[in-house]
């Protein structure tokens, strides 16, 4: 026994100092990276070592993995269970293949949507048959009220779009009335002309000049319009841009520049809104329409007519379906006016129809 003791004795002191040497120098490195706040700061006790402590919590992230079954031809041995967690279990997975892989997790949702796919067309085909050799009987009370309904709910629709549709027809009238919707035959730029030889003379008035004692020396005539503004179709009409004839009767005759069906006239003179002298004197009261085919041809009188003077400026008349022919030539015959004995005014004429 003295021999054992004697033999291990340089050994025990050997391995004391050098775990004294190695203790200072792991001492003497930590004392160098200690931290001079933290020392400074009370960190440190007097034997060197921190006086606060942490305590770490550890908290599970990730969610238990469900214990799966062993396959047969996996060895019990290669099996390693977690003994800190029971329902947990290791598997060396070197020996077979990996479930929990992201190629095998597409397969797998790939074949079960394909199933569902399978399944669904299934029940289609199914569905689709069954109707198809199914009869409606629309004799049934039930079937023929639910007709009857759909039938009154389509016919309450219809009333109510054609009102909007006459709502809207009103709105384009008032704004766009039915001569600016038809064409004018009896306008200059279109071809027509005022036959001369068939029409009245021009007004001139005379105005002092010259006047002596009450007498007029040298009369002043003014410059006299042309019947061409009467189908020149001028908008709007201006206070004295007008043919005047003497009287209250004159006609005036137009060749239009096609042989047309007339079906309609419109007659246009100033309101008295826009008349200097806030009336419409000169104005036609009533007024005949003639129609010929040729110039020579005896004229067929197409209807009568009274020109309203409180009414709009344009007024459109319709010509009676029994009096509708085909002219080329149009004779507007004013029989008298609204009280002028001096003159009357023609500012806008137009004759509508269709192409014979």
């Amino acid at each position: 026994m003295s021999s054992v003791r004697s033999a291990n004795g340089p050994n025990l002191r050997k391995s004391t100092l050098s775990d004294s040497v190695s203790s200072t120098f792991v001492l003497s490195e930590a004392m160098l990276r200690r931290s001079q706040r933290l020392q400074s700061n009370g960190y440190y006790g007097s034997q060197e070592e921190p006086l606060i402590s942490y305590k770490e919590t550890l908290y599970r992230i990730f969610k238990r993995r469900r214990p799966r079954p062993v396959p047969d031809n996996i060895d019990q041995d290669t099996v390693e269970y977690n003994t800190d967690d029971r329902d947990t279990v290791d598997y060396n997975y070197d020996d077979f293949v990996d479930y929990s892989s992201d190629s095998s997790r597409g397969l797998f949702r790939a074949i079960k949507a394909l199933g569902l796919l399978v399944l669904m067309l299934a029940l289609c085909f199914g569905l689709i048959f069954s109707i198809g050799g199914l009869k409606i009987d629309f004799s049934t009370p039930f079937m023929s009220e639910y007709l009857m309904n759909g039938h009154e709910q389509v016919e309450r629709q219809v009333q109510e779009l054609q009102r909007e549709l006459m709502d809207l027809r009103k709105r384009i009238d008032f704004l766009l009335p039915v001569r600016d919707r038809m064409p004018n035959f009896a306008l200059e730029e279109l071809g027509a002309k005022i036959v001369k030889e068939q029409s009245s003379a021009s007004y001139l008035s005379e105005q002092a000049g010259l006047k002596l004692l009450g007498l007029t020396l040298i009369p002043a005539k003014p410059p006299c319009v042309s019947p061409r503004v009467v189908i020149q179709g001028r908008a709007p009409m201006v206070p004295g841009v007008c043919w005047s004839f003497a009287g209250s009767q004159g006609h005036l005759t137009i060749k239009l520049p096609h042989s047309i069906a007339i079906s309609h006239v419109t007659l246009g003179h100033i309101s008295k809104m826009v008349s200097p002298s806030g009336k419409v004197s000169s104005a036609p009261r009533m007024f005949s329409v003639f129609g010929k085919r040729a110039l020579d041809d005896s004229g067929v009188h197409l209807g009568t007519f009274v020109y309203d003077e409180n009414g709009e400026p344009l007024q459109t008349f319709r010509i009676p379906d029994d009096k509708v022919d085909v002219i080329r030539y149009v004779t507007l015959h004013v029989l008298n006016n609204w009280g002028s004995r001096e003159y009357s005014c023609l500012y806008n004429f137009r004759v509508h129809g269709k192409l014979a």
